[in-house]
């Protein structure tokens, strides 16, 4: 484990714990170990009771009052992140939701829930995921902050949410923000993927295009292309009463919807996506150059859409791609499909290191929690990269089974666990009677 001490003990890594009057380099490495072994719930008391010599009380002030700056680590996590999967990876933008009770933890409020399919009280992230070849990790992320958060400023305060972002700002906002920051940090990716949230957003596909960004971006099957090039200006008047037109339009064309598009393709392509488990995954799959609709842009914006039906079910998948420079049906199938792995990355974060379990409430600890999460998914892809030679296919799972054996809990004897069942009893003790008390409920005994 000798290329484990070499990796944490770099300076640039401990220096993003420091503060002004101490550095929380340890108690951040406790954390993350107790990220990828504790059993079941990964919370303060979990990790400090199972894994930990720190108590849950320096667990608490670490997140949620400590000043160390988590953009720190995240630009440490982005910078080696990207160059352990490789150059000319993906970018893929997509959100997180984890549900959460109560109207306290930031940017918590009734909206839509990925995680259960439907509007739920719940925290909305925006994350970046850089992916290549199956290997991936997150590299970014921001917090969505709703109107009635950024309206809010008693909230606001009491949840420490710094008056720079206070303003209220669209996930697609969001996710432009992240994807210049990539660039700043001079990330060699060669495309971006979205889902069709971001991709009914013409605006961001604009921005992007000027940035000289190649994207892939989901859209639905109501959304309406040109099939010509169209060609913009003021219509001539054809009534010799009112006013004269003097609104640009597009004079040769009308859009049409994809979904009509394809009702009318008589033949498709059967295109290997990538390795499966029983072999590989195969799409029918189908490209055609379209010219995309954006009002406030009166010029032609010309770009792939990219068609894919599954072989096996009614599904179908529609896509832009601004790489009119790709002429080839296999790389963008490909690229069309690199969002499954965005999904993959969410469901091992939560999984092995505990990204939705979280207890904290306030913006520092929010922050601080998931910048911990990236690096302890750094660490796995790290060793999973390290162990490949001598174990073919290894997998995220598997190496945090490795972990459980590197990092064997605290071993407890019958007095810790009666002083644990104790402490339990009493913290739920004082949580009925704070809740009776908030009500305004007689408190018994």
């Amino acid at each position: 484990m000798s290329h484990v001490n070499a990796f944490f003990n770099q300076a640039s890594l401990q220096d993003c714990f420091s503060t002004k009057t101490h550095n929380g380099f340890l108690i951040a490495i406790d954390y993350m170990k107790g990220l990828l072994t504790s059993p079941g719930r990964r919370h303060l008391t979990a990790i400090s009771q199972n894994c930990s010599d720190f108590n849950n009380q320096v667990f608490s002030h670490f997140m949620a009052q400590s000043t160390w700056d988590h953009r720190s680590l995240v630009e440490w996590i982005r910078n080696i992140g990207w160059r352990l999967i490789g150059k000319n990876g993906a970018l893929v933008i997509d959100e997180c939701a984890n549900p959460k009770s109560g109207e306290h933890s930031v940017g918590v409020q009734r909206q839509y829930c990925g995680n259960l399919g439907k509007v739920e009280n719940c925290q909305v992230g925006v994350f970046m995921a850089y992916v290549k070849n199956g290997s991936r990790l997150l590299l970014d992320y921001r917090l969505y902050l709703p109107k009635s958060w950024t309206s809010n400023s008693k909230r606001c305060d009491s949840a420490g949410i710094p008056i720079e972002h206070r303003t209220f700002k669209t996930k697609a906002e969001l996710s432009y923000e992240l994807i210049v920051d990539a660039l700043r940090s001079k990330i060699p990716f060669s495309h971006v993927n979205m889902d069709g949230f971001y991709g009914s957003q013409p605006w961001l596909l604009t921005l992007l295009e000027a940035l000289g960004v190649t994207y892939v971006a989901d859209i639905g099957s109501d959304d309406r292309v040109f099939l010509e090039v169209p060609e913009y200006g003021i219509p001539l008047k054809c009534n010799p009463r009112g006013r004269p037109p003097s609104q640009v339009k597009v004079l040769n064309t009308t859009p049409i919807r994809v979904d009509e598009i394809m009702r009318k393709i008589k033949r498709w392509r059967i295109l290997r996506v990538r390795r499966a488990m029983n072999g590989f995954l195969e799409v029918n799959f189908y490209a055609l150059k379209v010219w995309r609709i954006d009002k406030d842009i009166q010029e032609p914006l010309p770009v792939w859409l990219l068609i894919r039906k599954e072989l096996e079910e009614p599904k179908v998948k529609y896509s832009l791609c601004n790489g009119n420079h790709i002429n080839s049906w296999d790389r963008l199938v490909k690229m069309q499909s690199e969002r499954y792995w965005v999904e993959r990355t969410f469901q091992d974060s939560i999984a092995l290191a505990g990204m939705a379990d979280y207890q904290v409430r306030n913006w520092k600890a929010w922050h601080h929690h998931v910048a911990l999460v990236l690096l302890a998914m750094l660490w796995i892809l790290r060793e999973q990269k390290h162990l490949l030679p001598e174990f073919k296919d290894i997998t995220p799972q598997d190496v945090a089974r490795f972990f459980l054996i590197w990092m064997p809990l605290k071993e407890k004897t019958s007095s810790t666990v009666a002083e644990v069942t104790v402490k339990n009893k009493n913290n739920r003790k004082n949580s009925r009677r704070s809740k009776m008390k908030r009500k305004g409920r007689p408190i018994i005994e």
